[in-house]
């Protein structure tokens, strides 16, 4: 955001406004802390703004001074505002700036939370602490209205206009920007903040417009000695005359300048002046504009008409500026017609410096309206254009890209590569351009299908290269719904978009590590009959023996950033987060389709965090903690909305909202369930007291009207919410602590689950069981929840399974894929079509609910498998399990090519074959070693003895990192994705076999060196 070439007033002009600006900002006694100065598009407000910004600095009272833009997405971002002026401002002041160092000490990511939180942080409270400072310090902003759009610089709006009250009266505040209306509405009638309007209609802008004029024509004039000009030229008359058809747009007299300023001075002001002047502003700049595009060059030339066309098509819609360069690569031009030759001819309303953009915004206006610039090959359609660049994108990457680009390996630092600009911008913002196309698409529909055919994984490594990879979650996503929306969706191109938007779904915390991966590891371990694996995969990428597996698993995305155990997860009413606890003692907020954090993790507790909810609205999330207190957060900013709420005397297990948002409720070790005021954190009713035992869990009903709690005294009890209390006797039924209660969306059912192994469904009129007992689990039950369609419950257990229920019948409908350690909590998303859970390995997944079981998926051990060794020849693996059995796999397939052989009693910890392969040798804790026929599977002998073979680790290991690493030359060659929870290993080769925690045994070739 810097601004050392931006223009500044004529010596002499607008010295009214320049004086009353700065007499508000240097007043010691200010009441008004903030001013806004607003003017029509043209006013000069720009440079009346660096006038002013350069007059404090020279006073030593400039703090900081930044600008929008909004033809580049850096430049008219919001989110990077406050860290800017906070910069600036620690370099200004010393003091002020140790203070916020400080702060991002002690916030190292505080860059990465929500603007009110970079506010209180990086500005308020430094500034509060440095007040004593009685010198005013100003902080400039213009161009407020380039500023995104009115949706995302809502929260720098209300920071600006409604929260710079809380400044100390020493900072000032001035915002220059257009009179949009979200502006005005945010600034007007607040007594903190003082208005200026630029008037274009009065004398003394006239006066200005007519120095301004005469001086640029002076200069001019001293350019042009070689040509015979008049001695008088440029006459009083002259001068009069531009100034009359600027209107007092200071805008017009610098675009009419810089048009005069080209070959044949004389016969352009004469252009100028015999033209129509305009009515008024517009009418008045709209003329001029006109004048400058009919002298730019030779409309009746195809080719200057057809560049002039695709040059400036690429300035209006381009998502950032770009330069000369680059917009030469994005449309092929030959040198000897660059965009530097046509933008030449436009120098009154282009700038070069060094990328190109437009003069002011209000050419783009122009040109964009039919009506105002007259004739259709100045007319630029957004939507023809983006249509265009889009092609022209396309066509740049399906020349450029290919795979490993940038020529790197697995070993080396992928984030030294770099792509040139054309790439970068082409990659980012195809999708863009196309999602932008409202009309014609079936080209662009086949130009894309082409361009992913070949480079869907190209373009994948490209994103990943630019650290960008997340992002293409969101990309892909947008565009299946921008396809969908078409006349004629090709149906392969779209299930093509969906499956790659798994395909980025799935494996982005992979890919994100390294480009490369994309082939090393990503692709190896797509199901084998998508599209994607078909298309993509090849003889030079690693092999999974028979395939990893055959179609997607329920397994959409994993989350793995929080540092113990996550113990309960759930999404945002509107399922576009994710809220998640731990054991961390952090809180933390997830983007729910990319897996990025939104916001820094919510740190306020000092022990671990056992559960966590959503408000109804989404606005607030509620915590509860080992350390005895409640905690209720902003989610928009991570900042704590209340004091801790304090009551309990035990950890807390469980905290809700009620329907309404107005109370929360929370259950813990001491006995108790306690209602609280969601706005003032008070309890509203006296503790509910009548379980004999820690409580574990409670809900609410969805009319609000009843609370059930569930306990370690093995009952349920439901209180009136209103009163507090009991309004049945104790529910009895399990036989072990009840861990879970819920209640189905219609709030006549409950479901609870419980350490004795079951589900149970509740009447609650009755509270009679309205099924049999839902058996299947062989661990507690430490979740369940309805489904919020009621069609169906969903269990999590210590067993290390989730399972899905029908609600109606009690039947099991399906199990997920056993997961490494507990599932602490599962839950529904708003629409039933995903399911969350929070495990104690640490991760937060999230499943498709819709999930049908192949019932072709590999067979495998019924438990982890504990140990694996390969035969001497290479193609065989046996593997031990704790479901007791040893089993033989054929390392070309992955296929069982032995029965399950049984015999131990205990789980198999150790295995190997023998050195002639003909025997292998198992051994159990605490049990006699097994000895087997390698054929048959037949045990030969149970003794204690010593086998004869040594370990066949061979030269691939892999490491606590998950890669797998040839130890001959120490070189990366693949890494294992997250969804592989591996327990076990070993090589032979170039060969890996791997025992995962879900009881599979993967097999993996990896490719010649």
């Amino acid at each position: 955001m810097d601004a050392y070439d931006r223009a500044e007033c004529l010596p002499g002009t607008r010295t009214e406004i320049i004086e009353s600006v700065l007499a508000w900002a240097l007043d010691p006694i200010g009441a008004q802390n903030v001013l806004w100065l607003h003017g029509v598009a043209g006013a000069g407000k720009s440079t009346l703004c660096t006038t002013i910004v350069n007059c404090l600095r020279d006073r030593h009272r400039l703090g900081a001074f930044v600008f929008f833009d909004r033809s580049d997405t850096e430049r008219s971002n919001p989110k990077t505002v406050i860290r800017t002026l906070a910069f600036q401002l620690g370099v200004f002041n010393q003091a002020i700036g140790a203070s916020i160092a400080a702060a991002i000490d002690a916030f190292p990511s505080i860059y990465q939370s929500p603007l009110t939180v970079q506010f209180q942080k990086l500005l308020l409270q430094p500034l509060l602490l440095n007040q004593n400072n009685t010198a005013p310090i100003i902080l400039v902003i213009d161009s407020l209205d380039e500023c995104s759009t009115p949706n995302k610089r809502e929260t720098l709006l209300e920071i600006l206009a409604e929260k710079s009250s809380q400044l100390p009266p020493s900072l000032r505040i001035a915002v220059f920007s257009r009179s949009e209306h979200d502006i005005r509405c945010a600034f007007e009638e607040r007594d903190h903040v003082t208005e200026r309007r630029l008037d274009i209609s009065t004398t003394a802008n006239a006066l200005d417009i007519s120095s301004y004029l005469g001086y640029r024509m002076k200069r001019l004039r001293s350019k042009t000695r070689g040509l015979k000009v008049p001695q008088n030229w440029p006459t009083e008359e002259d001068i009069t005359g531009l100034t009359e058809r600027a209107s007092g747009l200071f805008v017009w007299a610098a675009t009419a300048w810089k048009f005069i300023d080209g070959y044949d001075p004389l016969k352009r002001m004469d252009i100028i002046l015999r033209g129509h002047s305009g009515s008024d502003a517009e009418g008045a700049l709209d003329a001029l504009y006109r004048t400058a595009l009919e002298s730019a060059g030779s409309w009746d030339d195809h080719d200057f008409t057809t560049d002039f066309t695709a040059i400036i098509g690429v300035v209006l819609v381009a998502r950032r500026p770009l330069s000369c360069q680059t917009i030469d690569r994005l449309l092929s031009l030959p040198e000897e017609r660059s965009c530097t030759y046509a933008i030449s001819h436009l120098g009154c309303v282009l700038q070069q410096d060094p990328t190109v953009r437009l003069l002011h915004p209000s050419f783009g206006d122009f040109l964009s309206s039919r009506a105002r610039c007259s004739r259709d090959v100045w007319h630029f359609d957004t939507s023809k254009h983006n249509h265009g660049l889009a092609l022209h994108c396309m066509q740049l990457l399906d020349g450029t890209l290919c795979r490993n680009m940038c020529n790197l390996s697995l070993s080396t630092d992928p984030w030294t590569a770099t792509l040139s600009d054309d790439v970068v911008y082409a990659s980012m913002y195809w999708i863009d351009h196309i999602c932008a196309v409202e009309q014609d698409t079936p080209p662009i529909v086949a130009a894309m299908d082409s361009f992913l055919q070949q480079h869907l994984m190209h373009w994948l490594e490209a994103m990943s290269v630019m650290r960008r990879f997340r992002e293409t979650i969101a990309q892909l996503d947008t565009l299946s719904l921008w396809l969908t929306n078409t006349d004629e969706a090709p149906p392969h191109l779209l299930e093509l978009l969906l499956e790659a938007h798994r395909f980025a779904q799935t494996f982005a915390a992979t890919i994100s590590d390294h480009p490369l991966l994309i082939y090393a590891s990503a692709l190896p371990f797509t199901p084998t009959n998508s599209v994607l694996y078909k298309r993509y995969q090849d003889h030079a990428m690693p092999r999974v023996a028979g395939g990893f597996q055959e179609t997607w698993s329920p397994l959409l995305s994993a989350l793995s950033d929080h540092l113990g155990s996550v113990n309960a997860a759930y999404f945002s009413p509107d399922d576009s987060q994710i809220v998640s606890c731990s054991t961390d003692s952090t809180v933390r907020i997830w983007d729910a389709k990319s897996g990025a954090q939104n916001v820094l993790p919510l740190r306020g507790h000092n022990n671990w965090v056992w559960t966590t909810a959503w408000s109804p609205s989404g606005e607030y999330i509620v915590s509860g903690s080992t350390d005895m207190t409640i905690r209720l957060w902003n989610a928009k900013t991570g900042a704590e909305a209340l004091p801790p709420l304090r009551g309990h005397e035990g950890w807390i297990w469980k905290t809700v909202f009620s329907p309404d948002g107005t109370r929360i409720i929370s259950c813990s070790t001491d006995e108790t369930v306690r209602v609280w005021d969601a706005k003032t954190g008070v309890e509203v009713l006296p503790a509910l007291r009548g379980h004999e035992g820690q409580i574990y869990s409670v809900a609410i009903s969805p009319d609000g009207t009843r609370i059930a709690s569930g306990s370690t005294d093995e009952t349920i009890r439901l209180w009136n919410a209103h009163t507090g209390d009991a309004i049945l006797p104790a529910i009895h039924g399990h036989e072990h602590w009840v861990q879970a209660v819920a209640f189905s969306g219609d709030g006549r059912r409950l479901v609870s689950g419980s350490d004795d192994c079951t589900v149970r469904v509740w009447d609650v009129e009755t509270t009679a069981e309205a099924l049999p007992p839902l058996r299947g689990h062989t661990d507690g039950v430490k979740s369940a929840a309805f489904s919020p369609d009621g069609k169906h419950i969903v269990s999590g257990s210590k067993d290390r399974t989730i399972k899905i229920w029908c609600a109606e019948t009690g039947a099991e409908i399906q199990q997920f894929p056993a997961l490494a350690s507990w599932v602490m909590s599962v839950a529904y998303s708003s629409d039933s079509t995903r399911i969350i859970s929070a495990c104690k390995d640490g991760t937060v997944r999230v499943w498709d609910a819709s999930f049908a079981p192949d019932r072709r998926a590999k067979s495998g051990h019924a438990d982890a498998v504990r140990t694996v060794a390969w035969s001497p020849d290479g193609k065989r693996v046996v593997s031990g399990s704790y479901d007791q059995t040893v089993r033989v796999w054929d390392a070309e397939t992955g296929e069982q090519s032995l029965p399950a052989m049984t015999g131990h009693e205990g789980s198999v910890w150790d295995i190997s074959f023998t050195s002639d392969g003909h025997k292998i040798v198992s051994g159990a804790q605490g049990e006699v070693m097994l000895l087997w026929d390698a054929q048959s599977g037949d045990v030969l002998l149970g003794h204690r003895f010593r086998s004869d073979s040594e370990s066949l680790s061979g030269p691939i290991v892999l490491n606590e990192a998950r890669w797998i690493v040839d130890r001959r030359t120490d070189r990366l060659i693949s890494k294992l994705p997250s969804a592989i929870d591996v327990l076990s290993s070993a090589s032979t080769g170039r060969s890996l076999a791997i025992g995962t925690q879900c009881g599979l045994v993967v097999i993996v070739h990896f490719p010649p060196i």
